[in-house]
């Protein structure tokens, strides 16, 4: 059980960065689109690959190297979330009690990507990725045989 809640998480890291990569260059995408349509982009974006600050961490190595090390950590991160989801799929209430762990940690790294002021949390792409991140919680509960609740 556990090797598909990782395999899942695991998969799920990667749509951050494949929207910021349909998206790349952000000078691109800000002149074909609005500025309301980019900040939502990057709200979202910073809620599904929350790794990506670590590419600030390696600038002098490149961009691949900056790129492959917020991927790769992002990848973790999410492989470890879903050996703890896969830990707790069978206990009854497990994964309900993970799911809002999990989107408690998520308000918490948005207030703290907004700077703790609630004025500029972006809530519409917050909402969005707490619906998206329910798929791969609702995806082990199905594998499990149970229903998430």
């Amino acid at each position: 059980m556990s090797r598909f809640a990782v395999l899942v998480f695991a998969l799920t890291a990667m749509v951050g960065p494949a929207i910021r990569y349909a998206t790349w260059p952000p000078s691109r995408f800000e002149r074909a689109t609005s500025a309301r349509v980019e900040g939502f982009v990057y709200d979202l974006v910073f809620y599904l690959w929350p790794t990506q600050p670590l590419a600030a961490l390696a600038p002098r190595d490149g961009r691949l190297v900056a790129f492959l090390v917020s991927v790769g950590g992002n990848v973790l991160l999410f492989a470890l979330i879903g050996f703890i989801v896969g830990a707790v799929a069978s206990r009854r209430g497990g994964l309900s009690i993970a799911y809002g762990a999990f989107c408690g940690l998520l308000l918490v790294f948005a207030l703290w990507g907004a700077g703790y002021r609630v004025e500029y949390l972006g809530v519409i792409p917050l909402l969005l990725a707490v619906l998206f991140y329910g798929l791969p919680f609702l995806l082990v509960a199905t594998h499990a045989g149970r229903h998430v609740g």
